[in-house]
C-alpha cells in the first residue's frame, strides 16, 4: 500500500484507473491525493457549477508546487483568501474539513501538470488515467476505472477529455489555438475538462507563447496535461507554471508482468525476454511480443552489425541498417497513405476507384496538403525507427560491457549472450564499448539534426570497425 498524507486515504498502484500505470508508486500516491482534493473542491462549493469567481479564485490560487502545510479551519473560517502555499481553503467562510480530507493540503491540485520520464515510461498512460480520476463518478473512490466515465476515457470517447496527438515532426500554431478553443468550453459530462497533450516537446516555441496565456489564465474547470521526456525540453516560461510528474523507467520484470496481464501474451518467457531487449519500453515491449517477424528482424540486424570486420563489412552493413528502418517505417506508410487519400476523396463526393476520374484545381490542393502531412509524418515515424535502432545497438555494447566487467546485472539481450561472449572473446573490451556508445550517442545527434541516414550510418558502421580489436 502507498501511504498518502491520510491513511484513510492510501491507494492500491495496481487498483482503478491506475492498474496500467507500472511500477510508479509515488506518480500514482501524487496522482491519486490530487483526484481527491479535485473532488472535495466540486463537492464544498470550492468549485462550484455555476463557474463564478469562487471557481476561479480556488484553481488559480494553488501553487504551481506542491506544498504539505495542512490546513486551517480558523483561517478558512475568517474569510481569508488562498495563496500559494497558504493554510487556507479556497471556499471563504466554509470549514476546511467540508474541503478537504484532515490533513490533505488542497495544493495538491493544480490546474498544469507536466508529465515527464523516458520513452516507455508510460507518460501518457499516467495522464489518461489521472483524467479518467478526475471526471471518475464513483462515489467513494476516484478512478474506479470501472463506471462509464471511466470507461469513455478508456475507449478515448469521453467528451470532456481531449488528447492530443500529432504523429508529425512539430506541432504547428493553427494545432495549437484549436486545442486553446476546445479548452475554453465548459465539460458536458465531468466535473472537469482535461487536456492531454503528448509529445510535448515537439510543440514549437511559437505554438508554447500561444498556449502560455491559456496556462497562466486557465478556463473555468480546464486542467492541462503535457507530456515530455524531460523538463528541459519544455520552454521554462510553461515549466514554470506546472506541477511537475517524474516517472521512471519501469523493470523489465513489471513490463512482462503487464504483457501478461494486460496484452493477453500467453508465454510468460516471451514476455520477459521482450521486455529486457526493449529496454522496459513498454510500447516497444507489446510490439516485439506480437511480431514474431519483427523480433526476428531485429535480431538478424544485430547479428549483422557485430559480426562487422572491415571497412567493406561497414558499408555492406550500413546498407543493410538503411533497408531495415525502410521495412520497418515503409509498409505501415504506404498502407496508412492510401488509406488516408481514399478517404479525403470520398470526403470530397469524389470516387477513387473511377478510372475516369480527373480532379479538378479544388481537389488537387486538398491532395497536395494531404501529400504535404504525410511527408511530414514519414519523416517522424523514420526518425522514430533510427532512434529505436540506435537503442538496440546501445543495448548490445551494453550488454557485452556488463558481461566483461563481470556485473551482476541482467543482460538486455538474453537471447544473443553466446553471440555476445564470443564478441568479447575477439578483444571487445570495455574501453572500446564505451568509445563505440558515444559514436551512436553522436549518429543520433546527427539523425535528429537532419543528417543525410546513409551517410551517417556508414561513418557510424566504420566507427563501429575501427573500434574493434581483434586478436
Amino acid at each position: 500500500m502507498v501511504k498518502l498524507v491520510n491513511e484513510q486515504y492510501a491507494v492500491s498502484p495496481g487498483g482503478g484507473v491506475w492498474a496500467e500505470v507500472v511500477a510508479q508508486p509515488r506518480v500514482v500516491a501524487q496522482l491519486s491525493r490530487a483526484a481527491k482534493v479535485a473532488r472535495a473542491l466540486i463537492a464544498s462549493g470550492g468549485l462550484n457549477d455555476s463557474g463564478d469567481a469562487v471557481s476561479r479564485g480556488a484553481i488559480n490560487s494553488l501553487a504551481p508546487h506542491e506544498t504539505t502545510t495542512p490546513l486551517n479551519p480558523e483561517t478558512a473560517a475568517a474569510g481569508v483568501k488562498p495563496t500559494p502555499g497558504s493554510d487556507a481553503t479556497p471556499n471563504p467562510g466554509a470549514d476546511a474539513s467540508q474541503v478537504a480530507p484532515p490533513g490533505v493540503n488542497l495544493a495538491a491540485m493544480t490546474h498544469a501538470w507536466l508529465f515527464v520520464g523516458p520513452p516507455g515510461s508510460g507518460r501518457s498512460v499516467a495522464a489518461k488515467a489521472f483524467a479518467a480520476a478526475l471526471v471518475c463518478e464513483h462515489p467513494r473512490e476516484a478512478g474506479c476505472g470501472t463506471c462509464r466515465q471511466c470507461e469513455a476515457v478508456r475507449k478515448g470517447i469521453h467528451p470532456d477529455v481531449t488528447v492530443m496527438t500529432t504523429e508529425l515532426v512539430q506541432v504547428t500554431v493553427a494545432e495549437v489555438k484549436d486545442l486553446i478553443r476546445v479548452a475554453y468550453q465548459r465539460p458536458v459530462r465531468g466535473a472537469w475538462r482535461v487536456i492531454i497533450v503528448e509529445d510535448y516537446d515537439r510543440v514549437t516555441e511559437a505554438s508554447s507563447n500561444v498556449l502560455l496565456k491559456a496556462i497562466e489564465e486557465p478556463p473555468e474547470r480546464t486542467v492541462w496535461l503535457l507530456c515530455a521526456p524531460s523538463a528541459s525540453a519544455v520552454l521554462p516560461t510553461i515549466r514554470s507554471r506546472c506541477r511537475l510528474v517524474q516517472l521512471a523507467v519501469p523493470t523489465a520484470s513489471a513490463v512482462a508482468d503487464l504483457l501478461v496481464r494486460r496484452d493477453e501474451v500467453e508465454d510468460p518467457e516471451l514476455a520477459a525476454a521482450v521486455a529486457g531487449e526493449s529496454g522496459a519500453h513498454i510500447g516497444r515491449a507489446r510490439a516485439l511480443a506480437k511480431n514474431p517477424e519483427l523480433r526476428a528482424r531485429r535480431l538478424r540486424m544485430l547479428e549483422t552489425v557485430a559480426g562487422m570486420r572491415s571497412a567493406s563489412d561497414a558499408c555492406w552493413t550500413a546498407a543493410a541498417l538503411v533497408k531495415y528502418v525502410s521495412l520497418e517505417a515503409g509498409a505501415r506508410q504506404a498502407t496508412d497513405d492510401e488509406a488516408e487519400k481514399s478517404a479525403l476523396l470520398r470526403s470530397l463526393g469524389v470516387n477513387p476507384d473511377d478510372p475516369d476520374f480527373h480532379p479538378t484545381r479544388e481537389v488537387k490542393a486538398q491532395l497536395k496538403r494531404l501529400e504535404e502531412s504525410q511527408k511530414r509524418r514519414h519523416k517522424r515515424l523514420e526518425l522514430d525507427t533510427w532512434d529505436r535502432l540506435l537503442e538496440d545497438l546501445g543495448g548490445f555494447y551494453r550488454d557485452a560491457m556488463v558481461l566483461d566487467l563481470g556485473a551482476k546485472t541482467a543482460l538486455q539481450n538474453q537471447v544473443l549472450e553466446p553471440l555476445i561472449r564470443r564478441f568479447i572473446a575477439q578483444g571487445n573490451d570495455a574501453k572500446t564499448n564505451i568509445a563505440r556508445l558515444e559514436a551512436i550517442r553522436q549518429a543520433r545527434w546527427h539523425l535528429m539534426h537532419n543528417g543525410q541516414p546513409t551517410l551517417t550510418m556508414e561513418a557510424l558502421c566504420l566507427d563501429l570497425t575501427a573500434h574493434k580489436n581483434d586478436v
